[in-house]
């Protein structure tokens, strides 16, 4: 007997328009991970900054801006999917980009948002409280270097992991499965530039 895949009604449109996603907000892989980050039980990203006297980045801030910690750049990006800023949560990775690459253009693509759009539909579920009412905590991340990965089971939304709301509808073998998010310093700041997806 064969083990199937899981099978989630989010992933399928999600992984053709990734490579449009890439380009725009960083790389994606398929398999494999980048710098695993060190993490610490979850704690809002905002009241962890907050108790470090620092504003935390909220999303309605400079789209292009950075974050102080990685878990403050995932928490904000996490949100923007979640509340459907799927162009803002985009081009807040636009300082991290190659020279050269019009972050404006490739993240107003259909095909941007048609990615962001299957990450929102993945993780808001009925009975789950989304941002506002509902709270993007992620845990502490200790970077090793300028990149980090953060696993989707170190982001919660309403208490419960980014991984346990993907895995809600999937069927078959799901034990390999995991989506992780790329994190990069660049210029003193952090941002979300992509993720690593394995089914």
């Amino acid at each position: 007997m064969t083990a199937r895949r899981p099978a989630a009604r989010w992933l399928f449109p999600l992984v053709p328009p990734m490579a449009l996603l890439a380009a725009a907000c960083g790389p994606v892989s398929v398999a494999g991970s980048a710098n695993p980050a060190t993490t610490a039980p979850a704690t809002s990203a905002t009241s962890a900054t907050s108790a470090a006297s620092v504003p935390a980045p909220a999303s309605t801030e400079e789209p292009a801006s950075g974050a102080r910690t990685p878990d403050a750049a995932v928490e904000r990006w996490v949100t923007q999917i979640l509340r459907e800023q799927y162009k803002e949560a985009c081009l807040s990775s636009a300082p991290a980009l190659p020279a050269g690459q019009d972050a404006e253009a490739l993240c107003a693509k259909p095909r941007a948002a048609a990615s962001a759009r299957s990450l929102h539909d993945a993780w808001a579920k009925p009975g789950v409280k989304l941002p506002p009412e509902g709270k993007v905590e992620v845990a502490t991340v200790t970077a090793n270097g300028d990149k980090v990965t953060v696993p989707d089971t170190a982001v919660k939304l309403d208490g419960r992991t980014l991984r346990s709301l993907e895995l809600i509808g999937a069927t078959g073998d799901t034990g390999s499965f995991s989506l992780s998010l790329k994190v990069e310093k660049h210029a003193g700041s952090w941002y979300v530039t992509g993720f690593d997806l394995k089914a």
